[in-house]
């Protein structure tokens, strides 16, 4: 039930930092006159709160005053965040507007903004002060007014806010009020824009007449949405439609008036359940249920129900024209909405109410965007991809008429094309480096399920004039490959994993999707019947798994694909893949344009360390197979990283919401030679919030060699005296008489131990999963104990036996250090001959730079921190500073280098940027005459003497690799 604030005494000391919510359940509201005193009262007719609403009769020249006890006093900020929020219920389309005026004590209009009256049944009227008209230059407010149009009629109102004190940002513009411009603003808020994109017209001219090729891939596409949207077994039908007639009995509806009443149907933001009110989902659940229970079992009293929710849908503001007050993020809750009215379109096609529900379908869909080629420069476009790309393609198909069908494919696989791009900065999308980002990241939670909608419609369409282009499948075939490379088998490591530090792993839908390209074409340029490169992929991530797909590809002689080899660099993620084997190692960093985790308040609440130099094996083809499991996880200790041990109520996230840190240093990142071995190195500096330590600071880095990975550590530093810093070497479960430990050399099977070790060239240790570390320096901790920790999302406690090995740094550390390695599953020869010569030399290891040399590759990594002069060096004289070098001698005698700027040089330090990545320039020397074996066009090179300055244009953090000969 609503309530009204309105007494004398509450007016009496009401100020605009108060919010009134203004209900009409008793009375009409003191402050609500007009001249004709009849014209207000309270009805029953339609409610979107509580019972009733407020009805105004008006006549041409009525006003509508609202009074308020003392003046409300805007200023810059106020303006910018205050508002009036409400809903407004009209019973007949009309071609004007009501008129709402702000007014000063002299009675001058210093706001005022239009409500359009076109649409009929409930609609939101949200906006905010910076959103109106006027000219602003009295900002203090002592009442306002409704003008109502020049005629005789009848509008509701009901949910009234005024002041709205926190205008939702998403507030979105719609038919009602076009020049709201909160969102719009914006270019993130992509939901919000669907009015904006209304008024978008095709430049693609609709035919006259189809083609005979044209009606084929029309019916080419009918039938395979038929096969792709065939209802879902009796059991999950018969679940579905219980759960429409409860939600349908929790509406409420009713035929009233011209409209209905029942349960308001409301976004999310302003959504009351405990007082019935409904959303999206619950409208989605409706629909639904109803369309399998009347396709499926031909049930005439569901296609009743459903068309009445459809009515009801509309007459609540689910309809062409109307934003909801906001509708931000409504794809993730409406997409079933239309693969059910797939099922229903015969029925909607022969309904009365075809046209609005069609108009509703299209709208929401954000079918209109289309109308123009997507834009170069579109944020979020995971999101647009994952739960509105298939509603697109089906209200496009429910074009009754043909030639505007074929009219919205063109435009629509137009508009696929160009979203499947490069895009620049950190806004959604894929970008150079096969990456896909989302929220201003990496992000491989997002990236399963977004591309799979792409692939799908590729499959909808393939074979067809529909079809998106060459290149847009090809580099959606890049994307693909990256989670491929980060992936293994299917799962991706807890440094990946943004919010879902357990969970992220590719769903069925991305493993189709390989066969999906694979079937469009030959994406190799080959000209095969398929792309044989994706099949194999394909089998390999099936698994042994049987499919239609699987079957054709080994008919035409496919084998599964080996698990991808070599060094895989990321650094638009800051992050590296080395793999052989079966195995994968993630590295992971963070710098000023990648942040380190997604931390919200119910999920990763404790996964502040995710990318504090994370070097996490997965050795077998699962996070738990290899050990990582959430139950009594010590949050603290993700392998590689260097952190400050806090207890969990420290280590939660500091803030109210969201949490994406990133660091003030640029260099943080990977780099690779000649694609199979690689390194990483970072800058590590904490970021600055509360329970952080913003002085806490180190320089680290890691060396892969085919199963050797060298880590170094220095520079640790800071001031945190009450909790430990440590570098983790492992943890992982302990499992009795399967996943035990090794110290040196002796066996450690029982589920309590502890030891401490002083690290040096003999100081070994084995983790339960077949992997072997050195420890050459400091303090060594190993145990293996019963762990207590918490879950990421609701704290709730876990337990679980561990064992783990870690450095200790101390309290509140200055330039500490740490040298060790690790040897990934080695053979027992390769172990002993490691034990007696590890094959690796540090040559350095300071504040400046941190080099390892190779031997069995022959390989040379140089991290350099700072400009280095290197004088004992007999090939690299010096490096500039924030720079990875690789080098080996290859057998024809030529030099073969690699150099990268993992610093992807985007000025703007925003939540996202469209900003592009800027070149940069890296220098080093080198001793004697060298020139380029191969010209490169991003390497110069210039003799002095007896030494050879190169200077390498580096951009995306994408390395330059060269070769040079004397």
């Amino acid at each position: 039930m609503k309530f009204i604030l309105l007494s004398f005494a509450f007016l009496c000391t009401f100020s605009l930092s108060a919010q009134q919510v203004i209900g009409f359940e008793d009375r009409v509201p003191e402050e609500f006159t007009s001249p004709d005193k009849k014209s207000l009262s309270l009805s029953n007719r339609y409610y979107k709160e509580g019972k009733k609403s407020l009805e105004w009769n008006f006549v041409p020249g009525s006003t509508m005053y609202v009074a308020l006890d003392a003046p409300q006093v805007l200023n810059n900020k106020t303006e910018a965040t205050h508002g009036i929020t409400l809903w407004i219920y009209n019973e007949k389309s009309q071609p004007d507007s009501l008129r709402f005026e702000f007014l000063n004590a002299e009675g001058k209009v210093s706001y005022w903004f239009t409500y359009r009256l076109q649409s009929p049944g409930w609609r939101a009227c949200w906006i905010g002060f910076k959103s109106m008209r006027g000219d602003k230059t009295d900002k203090a407010i002592a009442s306002y007014r409704i003008v109502a149009p020049n005629r005789k009629g009848r509008v509701f109102f009901d949910r009234w806010k005024f002041p709205e004190k926190a205008m939702n940002l998403r507030t979105t513009p719609d038919m009602q009020i076009d020049y709201n411009s909160l969102a719009v603003g914006r270019d993130l808020w992509h939901w919000c824009r669907v009015w904006e994109w209304e008024q978008y017209a095709y430049d693609i001219p609709r035919p006259a007449k189809l083609t005979e090729q044209q009606r084929r891939d029309l019916k080419t596409i009918e039938e395979r949405l038929n096969e792709a949207l065939t209802p879902p077994a009796a059991s999950t039908v018969a679940v579905a439609v219980k759960k429409a007639m409860a939600t349908y009995a929790k509406a409420d509806i009713y035929p009233s008036g011209s409209g209905f009443t029942g349960a308001p149907l409301l976004a999310p933001d302003e959504l009351h359940r405990n007082q019935g009110e409904l959303s999206w989902n619950d409208l989605e659940a409706m629909l639904t249920g109803f369309a399998y229970d009347a396709y499926c079992n031909k049930s005439y009293e569901a296609e009743s129900n459903y068309f009445t929710v459809w009515d009801y849908a509309i007459d609540q503001g689910f309809a062409y024209g109307s934003g909801m007050g906001t509708n931000h993020h409504y794809g993730y809750q409406i997409r079933k909405i239309y693969t059910t009215a797939w099922l229903m379109r015969k029925a909607i096609l022969k309904s009365s109410r075809r046209d609005d529900i069609l108009k509703t379908l299209l709208f929401w869909s954000a079918l209109q965007e289309t109308r123009r080629p997507c834009a170069e420069i579109r944020d979020e476009m995971l999101d647009s991809w994952n739960t509105l790309l298939q509603p697109k393609l089906i209200s496009a198909m429910m074009i009754p008429d043909e030639c505007a069908r074929v009219q919205a494919l063109y435009g629509l696989s137009r508009w696929v094309s160009g979203s499947v791009n490069c895009t620049p900065g950190t806004i959604g999308g894929i970008k150079v480096d096969g990456t896909t980002f989302h929220h201003g990241g990496f992000y491989p939670a997002y990236t399963t399920g977004a591309l799979a909608t792409v692939s799908d419609y590729i499959a909808m369409t393939g074979g067809t004039e529909f079809v998106p282009s060459l290149e847009a499948r090809r580099l959606l075939a890049s994307a693909f490959t990256a989670m491929r490379n980060y992936s293994n088998l299917i799962e991706w490591s807890t440094g990946l994993g943004g919010r879902h530090p357990f969970s992220g792993k590719m769903g069925g839908a991305d493993i189709k999707a390989f066969a999906q390209l694979a079937l469009s074409g030959d994406l190799s340029g080959q000209s095969g019947e398929f792309d044989r490169a994706l099949a194999a992929d394909y089998l390999r991530l099936m698994n042994g798994k049987n499919s239609p797909e699987t079957r054709f590809f080994k008919e035409k002689g496919i084998q599964p694909a080996k698990a991808p080899q070599g060094f895989f660099v990321y650094n638009y993620g800051a992050a590296g893949i080395h793999r052989r084997a079966n195995w994968m190692v993630t590295l992971k960093g963070f710098n000023t344009n990648v942040w380190g985790s997604e931390i919200y308040t119910k999920d990763n609440r404790y996964g502040r360390y995710q990318s504090y130099g994370s070097i996490q094996i997965m050795g077998y083809p699962s996070r738990k197979a290899s050990g990582y499991v959430e139950e009594g996880w010590d949050w603290n200790r993700l392998p590689g990283t260097t952190t400050i041990h806090l207890p969990l109520v420290l280590l939660d996230n500091p803030r109210s919401g969201t949490l994406m840190a990133r660091s003030t240093e640029n260099f943080a990142g990977t780099s690779s030679l000649e694609g199979r071995n690689g390194m990483f190195a970072m800058k590590l500096k904490e970021a600055d919030y509360k329970n952080f330590t913003p002085d806490f600071v180190a320089r680290k880095s890691a060396f892969c060699f085919d199963n050797r990975v060298v880590c170094l550590g220095t520079g640790i530093s800071n001031s945190n005296a009450q909790y430990p810093t440590e570098t983790t070497i492992f943890q992982s479960e302990y499992r009795p008489g399967k996943a035990f430990i090794s110290v040196m050399g002796k066996e450690i099977d029982k589920p309590s131990f502890g030891a401490k070790l002083a690290g040096n060239s003999s100081c070994w240790l084995r983790d339960g999963y077949g992997n072997h570390y050195l420890v050459l320096e400091g303090l060594v901790r190993v145990q293996i104990a019963e762990q207590q920790s918490a879950k990421d999302k609701d704290k709730s406690p876990t337990k679980g036996i561990f064992a783990s090995a870690y450095i200790v740094h101390g309290l509140a550390p200055k330039d500490a250090t740490y040298a060790y390695s690790v040897l990934i599953q080695p053979t027992a020869e390769e172990l002993a001959a490691a034990q007696k010569d590890p094959g690796y030399s540090i040559l350095r290891r300071d504040r400046q730079a941190h080099i390892v040399f190779d031997r069995a590759s022959g390989v040379t990594g140089y991290a350099a921190f700072e400009a280095v002069s290197l004088p004992e060096d007999e090939i690299v004289a010096d490096i500039a500073p924030e720079t990875m070098v690789m080098h080996r001698t290859a057998e024809d005698g030529t030099l073969i280098v690699s150099v990268c700027d993992p610093n992807l040089h985007i000025k703007e330090k925003t939540y996202t940027t469209p900003e592009p990545s800027a070149p940069s320039f890296k220098t080093l020397h080198l001793r004697g005459a060298w020139s380029l074996a191969v010209s490169n066009e991003k390497v110069k090179i210039q003799l002095t003497g007896d030494v050879t300055e190169i200077t390498v244009t580096c951009r995306h953090g994408q390395l330059v690799e060269f070769r040079l000969k004397q």
